[in-house]
C-alpha cells in the first residue's frame, strides 16, 4: 500500500505523523511525508521519504506579520493573508506531486489540498487531527469555556473551511480538471463523501463530544520517542544532580513579543518561587542572559526522556507540548500565545493537572512565582496527573490509526 502523509504546521504539527509513518514502513507500506521543508532533515533522519511543499514554517513564524498575528492583532490577519497567499498557491501544487500516486492519503486539516487531490486520484482520505477541529455543537471550535448554543457553536466551525474560497477552488480546477464543489463540506468532506476521521487526543484528556457520529475515531496520541539512548550532557547531568528535580519551561516554536524581557520575568519570577529550572530556547522564544545556580539553559532535548526528570512542566500549550507532559504525570503550567494553545490551557486546570494558565505575553515575576508555587506545592496536581498518565499509558492511537487506514486501503 502506497500512503501519502500531508502535514502543515509547527513540530507538533508534524511529530505525530512521523510516529504513524514508522509504524506503517514498519508494517511494510511505502509511505511518503509531504511537510514544510525545515523538516525535511528530521524526516528523513528517520528513514522516511520526504516531499517538501515549498515552505519555511519557522521562517513564516518569525516574520513581523506572523508575529503581530500571535499576539493577537486581528488587523495584521490581511496582511499575513497577502504574504503566504503565493505560498500556499505553492503548496497546493506540491501536496499533488506529494500524494498524485498514493492508495491512500492521510492528511492534517491545514494540508486542506489533500481532500481535492483523493477527489481528483480516488485514493482513499483519511483526516486526522492533533486538535479537535471536527464540527460540534458541544462548544464553539477550540473554546470549551464558552456556549453560544448548538447553532451557533458549530458555525464557529465554518472559518476553517473558507480557505477554500480563497484559493483552493481555482486550483482544483486549474491543475486537476475538477468542477467547482457544490457547497463548502465539513472538515474530512468532499465531494465522494466522508473520509475517515481521527482525532488523535486521548479520551482520558478530552471528552467525546456527544455529537460526533461513530465513523470519527478517537485514536489517542500518536507519540514519537526520539533518541531512545539519549542521556543528559555533562552539565545538565551536574545541574539535575545538584538539588531537587527542576520545573521544565520551555516555549517551543512561539516566540514572546520581547523574548529578553519574557526571559528575565521568567528567571524572577523562578528566583522568587524558590524552585529550580530548566529553560529550553525554541526558535526564539527564550534568551541568553545571565542566570542564577537554580537555572540551567538548554536549547532542547526530547520530551519523552527529559519530562520524566523534572518536578513539574511550563510551557506555551502546544497539543505535543501538552500530550508529553501530561504522559509523563507531571504537573503542567500552561502560558498560551494563541490558536489552539489557550484550549490545551484550559482543559490542563480542568483535568486538575495543574493552576489557571497565564498567558505568555503578560507574564510578570509575581504573578509567575505564584503560579510556580502553585503548580509544584499542590499534591493533588500530581495526583491527577499520575492517574492522567496511567490512563494514556494504556493507549495505543498509532495502532488504531493503523487500523483506520488498512480499513479504508481494503474498502
Amino acid at each position: 500500500m502506497r500512503v501519502a502523509i500531508v502535514t502543515i504546521g509547527t513540530r507538533g504539527d508534524v511529530q505525530p505523523y512521523i510516529a504513524l509513518a514508522k509504524r506503517l514502513q514498519a508494517a511494510g507500506h511505502d509511505v511518503v511525508i509531504g511537510a514544510p521543508d525545515n523538516f525535511a532533515s528530521w524526516v528523513e533522519g528517520h528513514g522516511i521519504r520526504f516531499h517538501a511543499l515549498g515552505m519555511d514554517i519557522e521562517a513564516l513564524l518569525q516574520s513581523p506579520e506572523a508575529r503581530r498575528v500571535l499576539d493577537g492583532n486581528i488587523f495584521a490577519v490581511g496582511k499575513l493573508l497577502r504574504k503566504t497567499m503565493p505560498t500556499m498557491r505553492a503548496v497546493l501544487g506540491q501536496t499533488w506531486e506529494a500524494a498524485r500516486e498514493a492508495d491512500v492519503i492521510v492528511y492534517h486539516p491545514k494540508a486542506g489540498g489533500a481532500v481535492d487531490v483523493a477527489e481528483a486520484t480516488g485514493a482513499g482520505l483519511v483526516c486526522a487531527s492533533p486538535i479537535p477541529m471536527f464540527t460540534t455543537g458541544d462548544f464553539p471550535l477550540l473554546m470549551p469555556k464558552v456556549n453560544l448554543g448548538r447553532t451557533l457553536n458549530r458555525l464557529t466551525y465554518w472559518p476553517n473551511r473558507f480557505a477554500r474560497l480563497l484559493f483552493i477552488n481555482r486550483w482544483r480546477k486549474e491543475q486537476l480538471n475538477l468542477p467547482k464543489p457544490k457547497r463548502l463540506y465539513p472538515l474530512g468532506g468532499f465531494a465522494g463523501g466522508m473520509a475517515a476521521r481521527i482525532c488523535m487526543v486521548s479520551p482520558a484528556v478530552f471528552p467525546r463530544p456527544s455529537d460526533w457520529d461513530d465513523g470519527l475515531q478517537m485514536a489517542g496520541y500518536w507519540f514519537l520517542d526520539e533518541a531512545p539512548d539519549w542521556r543528559p550532557d555533562a552539565e545538565l547531568a551536574a545541574f539535575l544532580d545538584a538539588g531537587e528535580p527542576p520545573v521544565y519551561i520551555g516555549f517551543g516554536s512561539m516566540a514572546p513579543k520581547n523574548p529578553e524581557a519574557a526571559t528575565r520575568e521568567i528567571v524572577e519570577g523562578v528566583r522568587r518561587a524558590g524552585v529550580r529550572a530548566l529553560l529550553a530556547v525554541g526558535w526564539g522564544g527564550l534568551t541568553k542572559i545571565d542566570l542564577p545556580e537554580t537555572v540551567h539553559m538548554i536549547h532542547g532535548a526530547p520530551h519523552h526522556a527529559l519530562f520524566p526528570l523534572m518536578s513539574a512542566v511550563v510551557h506555551h500549550g502546544g497539543a505535543g507540548s501538552t500530550a508529553a507532559g501530561l504522559r509523563a504525570g507531571r504537573p503542567t503550567l500552561v502560558c498560551p500565545l494563541s490558536v489552539d494553545q489557550p484550549f490545551w490551557g484550559h482543559l490542563v486546570w480542568k483535568l486538575g493537572c495543574g493552576p489557571r494558565p497565564q498567558r505568555m505575553n503578560r507574564l510578570k515575576a509575581a504573578s509567575f512565582a505564584e503560579g510556580l508555587r502553585e503548580l509544584v506545592g499542590t499534591e493533588a496536581f500530581r495526583v491527577r496527573a499520575r492517574e492522567v498518565a496511567e490512563a494514556i499509558g494504556q493507549e495505543d492511537g498509532v495502532g488504531r490509526a493503523m487500523e483506520v487506514i488498512e480499513r479504508v486501503a481494503r474498502r
